[in-house]
């Protein structure tokens, strides 16, 4: 069983593979050369979006319902109606009009990634979100942001649980250090995902855009 963690950083992807022992890096400027046959895959990126009739992500919702501290890392991402404009102003101007609201700049600069995460079909290829996979597999939501020393070393610390690897300690001008140790809490999610079940809010069944995680852990 593999498990693997998939981030987007700039100018590409950042890949953890996970198989109970090692954490493995690999850098792609394409999703789809990053797939593994026969693994589970978890995503931080956003796939099936909003639409004019459904302009709300339930997901979102329960994911900001996870957090507390670290809500504001769940931002809502495009409707699919505006996903294909030409530029931000324009994606902008359109969704205020189709549904009343407009989208953030950090949203639109997604745009691109979301865009490719939808070509992908593969069974096994999940949206999700570290954050949230955090907080289900230790119980708590980080205390400390990502972007701090503390956040490094809280994060650090449950992949320390599952592996001696280090991949953060790679130094690449193109990929930050938190955009690695997000992979790697993806990878090993998705490997407990994988090996002891697997959870999707909501329901895959009601047809509605969703997240993956691994099962709640007893708190």
């Amino acid at each position: 069983m593999v498990g693997v963690g998939i981030d987007g950083a700039r100018g590409s992807w950042v890949r953890i593979t996970y198989d109970s022992i090692s954490l493995c890096l690999t850098i792609s400027e394409k999703l789809e050369d990053l797939l593994i046959e026969g693994a589970v895959h978890f995503v931080d990126m956003p796939k099936d979006l909003a639409t004019i009739d459904a302009p709300d992500r339930s997901c979102d919702a329960w994911m900001r319902s996870q957090l507390k501290q670290r809500k504001s890392s769940i931002f809502t991402p495009p409707i699919q109606d505006v996903l294909m404009e030409a530029s931000y102003a324009e994606a902008n101007a359109k969704s205020r009009e189709l549904v009343g609201k407009g989208i953030s700049k950090q949203a639109w600069n997604l745009v691109p990634r979301i865009r490719e995460f939808q070509t992908i079909t593969d069974a096994d290829v999940y949206e999700s979100h570290p954050e949230v996979c955090f907080a289900v597999m230790t119980g708590n939501e980080a205390s400390f942001s990502k972007k701090t020393e503390a956040g490094e070393l809280e994060r650090i610390e449950l992949l320390r649980r599952y592996s001696n690897s280090s991949p953060w300690k790679w130094k690449m001008s193109n990929v930050q250090v938190d955009d690695i140790i997000d992979a790697c809490i993806l990878a090993v999610a998705a490997y407990e995902a994988g090996t002891t079940g697997m959870v999707t809010h909501p329901d895959q069944t009601e047809g509605a855009p969703f997240v993956a995680v691994p099962k709640t852990k007893e708190r």
